[in-house]
């Protein structure tokens, strides 16, 4: 497989001149535009006082999330793979932007799931107690832990692969340790996207369950005080001329 993919880095077509400042122009509007924005609302909430509510804190670390990402990943890999067919960034860095990448990605999904949980709690349960800012703020720390954390292996593992002498692509290798490589992908994949997933369905089902109950409950309700408006409307014009409409509006 090594040698498929080596094969295929030395063979990769070099991309032409206007390609190359177009991809540069275009990832580089993505980077400010990701840092700029996400920057934005972060001093929004922090230089305001009546910003600091629990959803804002949660966004607040979904936009941090963003920030690493633009910082730390996409340069590196939009140069190394698509610009040049190898890592020209040296031996330190390969494995630090290997880890912060699955490290901003652990941080997306938790808050995402965070978040999900508090909305079910606010629509779902709205006489229950609301997860405090103090509380949401502790959230916040362990979902740091657990994305600072879980992915250090991919921190001891990362590194150059080598096709020539002076030319390589960062890659995460798990020499002699090919069960330890499926298991970590295998705990990698249920802890970053089936956990977090199968909370945000149960949360987000729920809560769409509930609005479209409350939503029929509401409509029956409309329902029935249009009827007895109606029949009021009625009985007051009956009363202005006969009997008879009276009589056939109790019949009714």
């Amino acid at each position: 497989m090594n040698d498929s993919i080596n094969g295929t880095l030395q063979s990769a077509p070099k991309i032409s001149t206007f390609l190359q400042t177009l991809f540069i122009m275009m990832y580089s509007f993505i980077i400010i535009i990701a840092v700029g924005g996400n920057g934005i609302v972060c001093y929004l909430v922090y230089a305001y006082k009546r910003m600091r509510t629990v959803p804002n804190y949660f966004i607040v670390n979904l936009a941090l999330s963003d920030i690493i990402m633009a910082i730390f990943c996409i340069p590196f890999t939009f140069v190394a793979n698509l610009m040049l067919n190898y890592w020209p960034f040296g031996e330190l860095v390969c494995p630090a932007v290997c880890y912060l990448q699955i490290v901003s990605v652990f941080l997306s999904a938790y808050t995402l799931m965070a978040m999900s949980v508090d909305r079910y709690i606010v629509i779902v349960h709205p006489f229950r107690k609301r997860i405090t800012t103090e509380y949401a703020l502790f959230i916040i720390v362990i979902i740091w832990i657990l994305a600072l954390s879980i992915p250090i292996p991919t921190l001891f593992n990362a590194r150059i692969e080598y096709y020539s002498n002076t030319s390589g692509q960062c890659l995460e290798t798990w020499k002699g340790n090919e069960s330890g490589r499926y298991a970590y992908s295998i705990i990698i994949m249920v802890l970053h996207y089936f956990a977090p997933m199968l909370v945000m369905m149960f949360c987000y089902t729920t809560i769409r369950y509930h609005i479209w109950l409350k939503h029929n409950q509401k409509d029956g309700h409309n329902s029935r005080r249009l009827q007895l408006a109606s029949a009021k409307q009625k009985v007051s014009i009956c009363t202005l001329e006969s009997e008879s409409c009276v009589d056939d509006i109790q019949s009714n």
